[in-house]
């Protein structure tokens, strides 16, 4: 008798760690994710000018301002290259792309911009350096 509800117990607790592997808990499910936004020179781009003069104001603002919120992680141009990438937090792909539609450099054609969600496999200790 004594072996046969052993046994039940390991099915029990091997079925439900399975189910727990196959539905993580729903806080797990609601976390924010994270997603990259890849900058293009859009058709409002001004080619031969640097990007500092390009009209870009608002759109470093609008990254500010998210940074801020704690949405942004990370935002700023390439320095080999025009263009530039922003990491980002957000609960959805959609709030994600409400986001990137948001942005003025988007919206005016400066830049188009590309979005993945994006989940990182290594982590570094510390914050992100600062170029001189």
């Amino acid at each position: 008798m004594m072996r046969r509800i052993m046994s039940w117990a390991v099915l029990a607790s091997a079925a439900a760690c399975a189910a727990f592997a196959m539905h993580p808990r729903a806080e797990a499910a609601s976390a924010p994710h994270l997603y990259v936004i890849e900058y293009k020179p859009g058709s409002a781009w001004k080619p031969g000018i640097p990007m500092n003069k390009q009209a870009l104001g608002p759109h470093a603002s609008y990254w500010k301002r998210l940074a801020a919120e704690g949405r942004a992680l990370a935002a700023g141009p390439y320095l080999d290259i025009d263009g530039g990438m922003a990491i980002v937090m957000a609960d959805s792909i959609d709030d994600a792309r409400a986001i990137v539609a948001s942005d003025p450099a988007v919206t005016i054609k400066v830049f188009n911009a590309e979005l993945h969600e994006w989940s990182p496999r290594i982590r570094g200790a510390g914050d992100l350096p600062r170029p001189q």
